[in-house]
């Protein structure tokens, strides 16, 4: 499982590229010659794809370069698994992402792919951006929260949602708090959500969508299963 975790890491690293220039030519050759490899890679841009979808025509400044450049450098990457996983991978490890270069990387990238106002100086920049996935890794959303509490909503996938159902969005950022519910959608589709009185977003905040009976929980608390959740992380 060690060395699927390993190929998992490399083709991570070859997708978003994080290697330097010798490795980078190694990992070509091995798409050629290592199938294992190359599936790995193709699960990897499969992955990132959504977010090809979010992207508008955009020519990036040199400086969101060096932002980028000087983000991803400055975190060392660390692989922490999930207790209890069978076969976890980068991907399925919302852990791993806490503290290492892909976060910095994932995250710049979605900045750079989603944000195109802000860079243009239109728009508010996020305190937070969230990857919200579902059971099977897969990416659902993105959640961009701000400081005055409120959260732009952007889909990845479509959801079927039944006529007498809800989709609801949480956040939690204090188990003692619990829950706390940001708004209702009749469907998966951009959103921005305002709700006012919470502390700041945090790193490490947690973000969930949730199928909720017609108009929301009864209960002010998660009754549904949860389609996609993730946990925050700050762009830069």
């Amino acid at each position: 499982m060690s060395a699927d975790r390993d190929l998992d890491a490399r083709a991570g690293e070859f997708v978003l590229g994080l290697a330097d220039e010798a490795e980078m030519a190694r990992m070509e050759q091995d798409m050629d010659r290592d199938p294992a490899f190359a599936r790995a890679v193709n699960d990897w841009r499969e992955r990132l794809s959504g977010f090809d979808r979010l992207a508008e025509p955009l020519e990036p400044s040199a400086e969101l370069w060096e932002r980028i450049r000087t983000s991803v450098a400055a975190k060392p990457v660390q692989q922490v698994i999930r207790p209890g996983a069978a076969r976890p991978s980068l991907w399925q490890s919302l852990s791993f992402w806490r503290g290492s270069a892909f976060a910095g990387a994932l995250a710049c990238l979605v900045l750079a792919l989603g944000l195109g106002a802000t860079l243009q100086g239109t728009a508010r920049t996020p305190v937070v951006v969230a990857i919200l996935e579902a059971d099977d890794s897969t990416p659902g959303a993105i959640v961009e929260a701000f400081a005055d509490g409120s959260v732009l909503l952007r889909p990845l996938q479509p959801v079927d949602v039944p006529d007498d159902k809800t989709l609801q969005v949480w956040t939690l950022w204090d188990r003692a708090v619990g829950p706390v519910p940001l708004g209702t959608l009749g469907s998966l589709e951009r959103t921005r959500l305002e709700r006012g009185g919470q502390p700041v977003p945090q790193d490490q905040q947690l973000y969930e969508i949730t199928l909720e009976p017609k108009g929301g929980s009864p209960t002010g608390r998660p009754t549904g299963p949860i389609l996609y959740k993730g946990l925050a992380s700050s762009p830069l």
